[in-house]
């Protein structure tokens, strides 16, 4: 691939542009398309003929140029006289390979199973619960992801990407915050990790423990060896409705939007009870503002309400969610960039 530099204004506008692809309809499945047969990696920014690539992917050569001309309406790719076609800067997104790709969003959003959760939508809004994953599929979606490592890989893979951009609002936010009074963080619900293995990097006294689902943490990550922490670092599986291991912080990243109130009470309580005295507890999650801002998390408080069977909140809602389970609220974090919070709670 040759390295495309633009200066971070100009990428941050293209990265945009990217995502507004994979929330279409008819862009997002024509791209869920081109990456499923292996096409967006074989572009880059010379021009390949269409009859090559379908010759070199095995596909059909009529339908393979008909998919790339309509990738080319979208601007995802340039078309010249000659039937061939290169990726613009914008499709330079959607290569596995770019350090911002949108790949993991695009395979999880468009993947078969997610848009037929998406049809039941109106029954959900007309009926109520249960979400649109349990209407489609006879089970919630954690629960259908035990015998479905596919698209359990799209879902990983989706929520690894999404802990790249969380990380550093965290770091951020952390930099005018005394890390020093924490022995061990918790990442419940951690997935492969990243978040934790970044704030080991970054505080070298600090030790870690991801805990997440026994299915998430016996593939076994490489990153705390990337990291550098892999002797601080370690990984526990078991069920947060039930018990977590002791901390004296916890980080719960884009968790307890999965949940309704019930349960999240549960999962809070679970966290308390095995916090000592003096634990903090960080909530991640993109809380919802007034009736009169627009804001990213009443778009995807829809995915909560057909995927998930959860929520977005308000800081009220949250509130009232930890002091069911014994916590209080002490501080909120509004980090520079990007739609999430971070609520501080406290054991006191």
């Amino acid at each position: 691939m040759t390295e495309t530099h633009t200066d971070s204004d100009t990428d941050t506008e293209l990265f945009t542009a990217a995502q507004e692809l994979v929330e279409g309809l008819w862009s997002g499945q024509a791209l869920y398309a081109a990456v499923k047969v292996g096409l967006v990696d074989r572009l880059d920014e010379e021009p390949t003929a269409a009859e090559s690539l379908a010759a070199e992917l095995d596909l059909d050569p009529d339908a393979t140029y008909r998919l790339l001309r309509a990738l080319s309406h979208f601007g995802v790719l340039r078309e010249d006289d000659s039937r061939r076609f290169a990726l613009t800067p914008v499709g330079q997104f959607f290569r596995a390979d770019h350090p911002r790709s949108v790949r993991p969003g695009l395979v999880l959003f468009h993947s078969p199973e997610w848009i037929k959760a998406t049809t039941q939508l109106p029954d959900i809004v007309r009926e109520g619960g249960p979400d649109g994953f349990v209407r489609e599929h006879g089970r919630g979606i954690f629960d259908y992801m035990s015998d479905a490592p596919e698209f359990a890989r799209a879902f990983d893979e989706f929520m690894t990407a999404m802990s790249h951009q969380h990380a550093e609002a965290v770091l951020g936010v952390l930099e005018g915050y005394d890390v020093s009074q924490f022995d061990r963080v918790c990442d419940v619900g951690g997935g492969q990790g990243y978040l934790c293995c970044r704030l080991l990097a970054q505080y070298p006294d600090l030790e870690g423990t991801v805990f997440d689902r026994p299915r998430v943490v016996a593939e076994e990550s490489d990153l705390p060896s990337e990291f550098g922490v892999a002797d601080r670092c370690e990984y526990v599986g078991g069920d947060m409705f039930e018990s977590v291991p002791e901390a004296d912080a916890y980080v719960l990243k884009w968790i307890l939007h999965d949940w309704d109130d019930e349960d999240c009470v549960e999962v809070l309580s679970t966290i308390r009870a095995a916090a000592p005295p003096d634990a903090r507890l960080f909530v991640v999650e993109a809380v919802v503002p007034g009736p009169a801002r627009s804001h990213f998390s009443k778009q995807l408080d829809m995915t909560m309400l057909i995927h998930m069977g959860g929520r977005e909140r308000t800081r009220t809602e949250y509130e009232s969610l930890l002091e069911r389970a014994g916590w209080t609220l002490a501080d909120e974090w509004v980090p520079p960039e990007g739609p999430m919070r971070i609520l501080e709670a406290t054991t006191d």
